[in-house]
């Protein structure tokens, strides 16, 4: 197995700041109640942005938002004065909810487009994690994912937490009794993230269960029923180097010709509170035609979703005698 490097990001993260962004949509209310979950359960600051952008002002907002006249624009086709101003109040209030829970919290309006503000907002405030809602996808749909947030996961410099559309009912997902699961393909751009999975485990006292997802057309091959025993060996090697002891996880193999489906069943089968990805930050740039393996579990997954995206280096793969087992994540 290639050996993992000794490098000095390989320490394990630290949550005291988080963001999340909101649109006051369905979707970004659900973000606002798992970024307060979240921020109670880990001791951490909270930070609400909201950017104003009237040319993207959605048609109807619900209620405890902002109030549908907050939208409304006068005879002449202008909008109405007040919609900054409501936008502001529905931000407080939202803070106010935050600061009621016991989570310390601040709230920011912003203004221009939304990528670029919240990016900006992440740099200036040192995020440590980004919370983002997304809508849900039907039929044709399927291949188009929310630009804004998938924007974000893929140029944040922290990690993203996304609540899909079948996470918005998991009530204090975080609170459960749950493992983190971590889903890897070994690539060596990516299973550093396993500090993002193990620092959530340790800080929420949960199980930490690492997955693997092999073809089904290698479920009856001898030769790849060792992979659990390679996952066990990296993630101690791991351990040793960033100093940290945690628990020693689950190592789970699964089969499957659908990536995501088998990683989504896994975490509803064992009623996950969060799933772990570590994706390629190239990757992501894929066709929209073709969704990629990491949207594909942020739609369906029960849990909330947490991406680290990392750049690809030349050469960097898992061993070659293991690589063609590999299924991409």
């Amino acid at each position: 197995m290639t050996s993992m490097p000794n490098a000095a990001s390989d320490t394990m993260p630290t949550f005291d700041r988080l963001l999340v962004a909101t649109d006051f949509s369905v979707a970004s209310q659900a973000a606002c109640r798992t970024a307060i979950d979240t921020c109670f359960s880990l001791g951490a600051s909270l930070v609400i942005l909201h950017v104003f952008n009237s040319a993207s002002a959605p048609s109807s907002v619900p209620a405890g938002a902002v109030s549908s006249s907050a939208f409304a624009f006068n005879s002449d086709g202008k909008e109405a004065p007040s919609l900054y101003e409501q936008c502001r109040q529905s931000l407080e209030n939202l803070r106010r909810q935050a600061a009621l829970a016991g989570v310390k919290c601040e709230a920011i309006l912003g203004k221009g487009a939304a990528t670029a503000v919240i990016l900006e907002t992440i740099a200036k405030n040192k995020i440590d994690l980004t919370i983002m809602g997304t809508s849900a996808l039907h039929g044709l749909e399927r291949i188009v994912f929310d630009s804004t947030t998938e924007a974000v996961l893929r140029q944040a410099p922290c990690p993203v937490l996304t609540v899909g559309p079948r996470a918005r009912n998991s009530e204090g997902a975080l609170q459960t009794v749950g493992p983190v699961v971590f889903a890897t393909d070994f690539h060596f751009s990516t299973i550093h993230a396993i500090r993002f999975a193990a620092c959530f485990s340790q800080l929420t006292e949960s199980p930490l269960h690492c997955l693997h997802v092999m073809p089904r057309t290698l479920e009856a091959c001898a030769e790849y029923q060792v992979v659990p025993t390679i996952m066990n060996e990296a993630l101690h090697e791991l351990a040793a180097e960033s100093g940290v002891v945690f628990e020693a996880p689950i190592c789970a193999t699964t089969y499957g010709s659908e990536v995501s489906n088998s990683v989504v069943d896994y975490a509803r089968q064992h009623k996950a509170k969060l799933i772990v990805l570590g994706v390629r930050r190239a990757s992501l740039e894929a066709s929209q035609t073709h969704l990629h393996i990491a949207y594909r579990i942020i739609t369906e997954a029960s849990c909330p979703v947490l991406t680290m995206a990392f750049a690809t280096q030349p050469n960097s793969a898992i061993a070659p005698s293991k690589r063609k087992a590999a299924v991409a994540v």
